[in-house]
């Protein structure tokens, strides 16, 4: 991937203080960055790595352009616009549109043309995948639940029964949605199972990291709202 500084000033909304043919193949710390790579100065317990840096360009407030020796990208947030940037060199591979072979898709689900289903990924009666969903190998989503469009599952996620996401959900490998919350009632010298009836329901913009647990409600839905973003 390549793209030239005045291409990436342009995409994060940036002032340009240089050259801006410069092509760029990705991004390095202000210590680390080689020429042909972008670096950020967020944070000024780095300033001392700036006159020194070999990075073609560097993304950084005005208060610092004077000592840049490079090509300066300005922004009053220079943290949002590496966090931008960080998108156009993101290297993860999207899966081609369609279904492989080795997948399990039940003839009563409901799968988008252009939704990629990954190698072993089991998709059951009642299902919805939406457009443009990406679904890794090993996923499994169960009856009656909702993919939405844009949404993309890594490796082995499960998404139990009657569970929705929203749309540009991503989900990380590992993590299971929609098992049952923890809930038993005493009867003598045992314990019996409260069932879980409600579901879990994901809004837009969503990201769950690896190995995340949400369990369905007892009797309402569990819910995140739009833009929720938990860590593993």
């Amino acid at each position: 991937m390549k793209k030239t500084v005045a291409e990436i000033a342009q995409f994060i909304g940036a002032e340009l203080d240089g050259d801006g043919a410069i092509e760029l193949t990705g991004i390095a710390t202000l210590a680390t960055a080689r020429p042909g790579q972008l670096s950020f100065l967020a944070n000024s317990a780095y300033v001392k790595y700036l006159s020194t840096t070999q990075a073609s360009a560097v993304i950084l407030s005005n208060e610092h352009v004077a000592h840049c020796p490079t090509a300066s990208l300005i922004l009053g947030n220079p943290y949002l616009g590496y966090a931008k940037v960080t998108a156009l060199f993101d290297a993860v591979p999207n899966g081609a549109p369609g279904v492989d072979p080795s997948a399990t898709i039940d003839p009563r689900a409901s799968v988008d043309p252009s939704a990629s289903i990954g190698p072993n990924a089991v998709v059951q009666a009642g299902a919805v995948i939406h457009k443009h969903v990406q679904i890794g190998a090993g996923c499994v989503i169960g009856h009656d639940s909702v993919i939405g469009q844009g949404s993309r599952l890594y490796p082995s996620v499960v998404i139990y029964h009657g569970v929705e996401l929203g749309k540009n959900v991503v989900i990380h490998s590992g993590a299971v949605i929609g098992s049952d919350g923890f809930g038993n009632a005493k009867s003598g010298d045992k314990w019996i199972k409260i069932h879980q009836l409600g579901g879990v329901i994901i809004g837009d913009e969503v990201e769950i990291g690896a190995c995340t647990t949400i369990d369905r409600g007892a009797l309402d839905n569990t819910r995140l709202a739009n833009g929720v973003k938990i860590d593993n």
